[in-house]
């Protein structure tokens, strides 16, 4: 493998200076392979769909509520921290990050530390002030880890276990190894951090490791393994857990781990949620085999609901100037309009082409970003759907992109980071390699990148090139 740090002359005039100048030279990998990476399988797209499009919206019963202690979303407590899965309202978005272009492994540029991650997952870094959770699972045990951001320590661990109900190493879920036991990304508010796994196990920790709640929700009907992320609200911790049978979105005090309320489903997914504030109404979306749904976060009340989906959904959605959207593979990308409260949301357009299969879209006000299982990225005109442009990378994506003010970050299946313009004319700005698979999405916080290898954990900074690395043990 060769690696060049190459500036083009027409991006000189944007380096301030001289090409050491941190975080704003052109990165640029060249790998000897060029094989592409074919996507034949994967969590929504290993067959066919399991829920054929329905026309009939989910139970409209009215939720159970036992107490709600929600309070305001998305308040700016939130900006310096990336409490769950793409970040806060897990909406892809980096609100005042300015993290480098990109890093180099052989000389260190950028690299501020590198971690070993004791247990393997799919699950993505969360991170609130110099604390950053991961959980990792094997037959054996399933762990939750706290690791120290400024050094890449590990700070705690935390084995669930003896929690009842909980399967013994014989009554474990049959999971893809793409998969595993520990795909969901875990959440956070401050003051507890709350996990889940494929075996229902759930628990709640203080920001020290002590478990503070645990409940087994009982082993997900699930044919791939359990994968939808915990979202996190002031007092109140969100869990999807749609499967084939006996669906729910459940609402508990993160504090305690008391149900708030509940909301029965009939339907199964792999996508997680998103949290929106729309013109003054905060909404949780969830995304499913048939369907787009919105709740009220505070008492899970049905607020709308969209039949525009099918097969197997994994890829979560997308928000922005009041338009959802979502997309699925053997299926369609969708925008629906959610502005207006007193009428029912409006489907402004559908395409049909190259969509994702596991990572989720990202869009601001004027585009949508596609990112496929097969390397290609899609940008699309936010609100006519029209195809702007269309490039295909050498690898295939199921890590999530992230927008960063003008820029999209997305990491492939191979762990090399593209980094590209959000802007009429496809920009590659940088390429990275990290030097190992990559299936989760990084968290951007400040001016740093975390993340999560097939092995190891890294972070991503400014910094002089030829300083040793750390390495956290």
């Amino acid at each position: 493998m060769s690696t060049s740090l190459k500036i083009p002359p027409e991006s000189q005039n944007t380096v301030s200076g001289n090409e050491e100048t941190v975080g704003r030279g052109l990165f640029r990998v060249e790998s000897l392979s060029s094989l592409r990476w074919i996507a034949a399988g994967g969590i929504g797209s290993l067959v066919l769909a399991l829920c054929l499009y329905a026309e009939t919206p989910p139970k409209k019963t009215e939720p159970s509520v036992s107490r709600s202690t929600s309070r305001g979303a998305l308040t700016s407590d939130l900006l310096g921290s990336w409490p769950t899965f793409r970040g806060p309202g897990a909406n892809g978005h980096a609100v005042q990050a300015d993290p480098p272009l990109g890093w180099r492994l052989e000389d260190n540029r950028n690299v501020l530390w590198k971690a070993v991650v004791p247990k393997p997952g799919m699950s993505s870094p969360v991170i609130w002030g110099n604390r950053l959770f991961l959980t990792g699972a094997d037959d054996v045990d399933r762990q939750v880890y706290c690791f120290d951001t400024d050094t890449g320590e590990l700070l705690w661990q935390h084995s669930v276990e003896s929690i009842p109900g909980s399967p013994d190493i014989d009554g474990l879920p049959n999971v893809l190894d793409m998969t595993g036991l520990a795909a969901p990304t875990a959440t956070t508010n401050g003051r507890v951090v709350a996990a889940i796994f494929a075996t229902g196990d759930l628990v709640g920790l203080s920001m020290e490791g002590k478990r503070i709640w645990a409940r087994n929700l009982g082993i997900p009907s699930n044919p791939y393994g359990h994968a939808s992320s915990l979202m996190s609200h002031g007092n109140l911790l969100f869990v999807q857990y749609d499967q084939e049978e006996n669906s729910k979105l459940l609402a508990y005090d993160i504090a305690s781990g008391d149900l708030a309320w509940q909301v029965e489903r009939d339907v199964i997914s792999w996508s997680s949620p998103l949290l929106i504030e729309n013109n003054g109404r905060t909404e949780l979306i969830l995304s499913n085999c048939s369907s787009v749904d919105s709740y009220d976060p505070k008492t899970g009340k049905l607020l709308w609901h969209s039949n525009c989906l099918s097969g197997e959904v994994a890829p979560s959605a997308a928000y922005a100037d009041g338009i959802v959207f979502v997309a699925n593979e053997y299926s369609t990308t969708s925008a629906i309009d959610v502005g207006g409260h007193d009428s029912a949301p409006a489907i402004l357009w559908q395409w049909e082409e190259v969509l994702p299969n596991a990572a989720s879209p990202v869009a601001n006000e004027d585009y949508l970003f596609l990112p496929s299982p097969y390397g290609i990225v899609t940008n699309l005109d936010a609100k006519s759907g029209t195809v702007i442009w269309e490039h295909e990378f050498d690898r295939g994506f199921y890590s999530s992109p992230i927008l960063v003010n003008d820029r999209v970050y997305i990491i492939d299946l191979s762990g090399t980071m593209q980094v590209f313009k959000a802007a009429d004319e496809f920009v590659l700005l940088a390429t990275s390699e990290l030097g190992e698979q990559t299936y989760a999405t990084p968290a951007f916080v400040v001016d740093r990148i975390y993340i999560r290898g097939l092995s190891h954990l890294f972070c991503i900074g400014a910094k002089n090139p030829q300083q040793p690395l750390p390495e956290g043990k």
